[in-house]
């Protein structure tokens, strides 16, 4: 969010700056644009240019239109850095920094952060290092680091309090609730649920004090911020009578401000609302509707398409929520890979700084750089194997409770198998860790070239990989199985080393225990009576 905008500089020329202040007066923010880009094709001098494209680049920002933004923000910070129009530029930086993080350019968003931290730091501006703290902390949530997001915001939050004053104050409490509300939406599904709710707890408070906050700066705009990230974090909290109430006060302000690029968000928490009511063909309606802009930020995308997916599934329509959720999974993929390469490619300046603020920016440059070889934590490390490609047990925990469940609202078969490799302590004895590193990724190929792109394959350590089989009753997953162990048995490991020779046992359990720990647990034990049986077999559960 912006902070009130910075007055025009006294150098501008008289017609130029009539025309700047009509825009400013301006009830719409289209008629406001219309006049300031007027104001900036008839300008000639300099600082005619840079205050019409600084005034330009406000309006652009309120509106929601990041992409023009950004290339705006090209014409306007060299003209504004020529004009010495210091304030002018360190809002420009903020608000396309912000931009950029909503449309995955994390790399020219951390870029306009430290560039405004340095301009803070030489003019000795507490209120800009603050300001520029609040936006890289939201770029690091944004480019998957959460973590170091909320430890940033948390240092910049001390220090604007200290600060005392109120727009630097707000502007970091919603930064920071909405790391936190970014946290819980990346652990909520899996393993990290307690910390998604602990997240979740502590960004509620934050956003009350900005609720508070907010009418002191007298701008609708910061009343839309409020009432909708309040209103979004009691959806999830369970809060659903203030959270309708505050969501219904956010649409209608931002909708009366054109405010374009808020509304969609707002939009999104009711439509999880109306879900949490139980209101399903009404949130069906909405999301549908609202993820048919071509516009959306992805982070929006990705919050309709999993809240679609859990509409769809308490409809009892498996198939439209596992559209919705290969929708769900193909976005983040995206968006994780880009988070990788912006990640790679992040080389920060330092900036000089005293040494409390120098410590706090070193320690978020060291972790971006520690990350930069790295993949997502949820979607490129914590997910996958590293040996084989598959899935590993974080992503069996993540993804059998969706399959689970998605099968479960339709009274759908699904089948787990937990597979393990017989007497493969010999292999790495007898042939040496290499030769076994190298049967693991054969097994992992065979794995996947038996088995469907909708069945989940995972490796869960050792020599013990899980198969889900959505679909797939106890027969079904029992000719899947053997077909894999005949091929096992008689697949030429010779080509690895001479004279090897491998099995497997295999034990499955299907619904209708719609439990995922219980249907891995059955399997699991239906494996060890294969074992006992001989090995080299298929054992189902009862």
């Amino acid at each position: 969010m912006p902070q009130p905008i910075a007055p025009t500089a006294n150098s501008v020329s008289p017609a130029v700056a009539a025309l700047l202040s009509q825009a400013r007066d301006c009830a719409a923010l289209d008629d406001g644009l219309t006049i300031a880009l007027r104001a900036l094709d008839g300008a000639v001098a300099t600082d005619d240019r840079a205050a019409a494209a600084h005034l330009c680049c406000f309006f652009l920002f309120r509106m929601g239109l990041g992409e023009r933004l950004i290339e705006m923000a090209d014409t306007a910070l060299p003209l504004l850095r020529k004009a010495s129009m210091s304030e002018a530029y360190a809002e420009t930086l903020r608000w396309a920094g912000i931009c950029a993080c909503d449309a995955g350019q994390f790399g020219i968003a951390i870029r306009h952060a430290t560039e405004g931290y340095r301009l803070a730091d030489e003019q000795n501006d507490q209120r800009g290092r603050i300001l520029a703290f609040s936006l890289l902390g939201g770029c690091f949530e944004r480019s998957g680091d959460p973590w170091q997001g909320e430890r940033l915001l948390r240092d910049g939050l001390a220090l604007a309090r200290r600060h005392g004053e109120t727009y630097p104050l707000l502007a970091t409490l919603n930064n920071l609730a909405a790391v936190l509300i970014g946290k819980f939406y990346s652990l909520r599904d899996g393993v990290g649920a307690a910390e998604a709710r602990r997240a979740l707890d502590d960004s509620v408070p934050l956003a009350r004090e900005v609720l508070q906050l907010a009418p002191t700066l007298n701008d609708p705009y910061f009343d839309v911020f409020a009432l909708g990230n309040l209103g979004e974090l009691l959806v999830h909290a369970g809060e659903l009578e203030e959270a309708g109430s505050l969501l219904q006060q956010a649409l209608a302000k931002a909708n009366d401000g054109g405010y374009r690029a808020i509304a969609p968000r707002v939009e999104c928490s009711i439509g999880e609302w109306l879900l949490a009511r139980g209101e399903f063909a009404e949130a069906n309606r909405l999301l549908h509707g609202l993820l048919a802009s071509e516009s959306l930020p992805i982070a929006t995308q990705l919050r309709a398409y999993y809240a679609l997916y859990l509409v769809h599934r308490s409809e009892g329509d498996a198939t439209a929520a596992l559209a919705a959720l290969e929708s769900f999974r193909r976005l983040e993929s995206q968006r994780s890979m880009q988070q990788l390469r912006d990640r790679s490619e992040l080389l920060v300046t330092r900036v000089e700084a005293d040494e409390s603020q120098r410590k706090v920016l070193e320690r978020a440059y060291s972790v971006a750089q520690a990350h930069a070889s790295r993949a997502v934590v949820l979607e490129r490390i914590a997910m996958q194997d590293k040996l084989t490609g598959l899935g590993n047990r974080r992503a069996l925990d993540t993804h059998l409770a969706e399959l689970v469940g998605a099968a479960q609202s339709i009274g759908a078969p699904l089948s787990v198998a937990v597979i393990d490799l017989d007497h493969f302590k010999r292999v790495n004895d007898v042939f040496g860790h290499a030769v076994g590193d190298r049967v693991l990724v054969q097994m992992a190929d065979l794995l996947t070239e038996l088995t469907r792109t909708d069945d989940l394959v995972t490796r869960t350590g050792g020599e013990e990989f899980v198969l889900v089989m959505p679909d797939l009753g106890p027969a079904d997953a029992f000719d899947i199985c053997e077909r894999l162990r005949l091929r096992v048995s008689r697949f030429n490991w010779g080509t690895i080393a001479p004279e090897l020779s491998l099995t497997l046992s295999a034990g499955i359990a299907s619904t209708p225990d719609y439990d995922a720990g219980q249907l891995v647990e059955r399997a699991d034990l239906a494996m060890y009576r294969a074992k006992r049986g001989g090995r080299n077999r298929v054992a189902v559960a009862p």
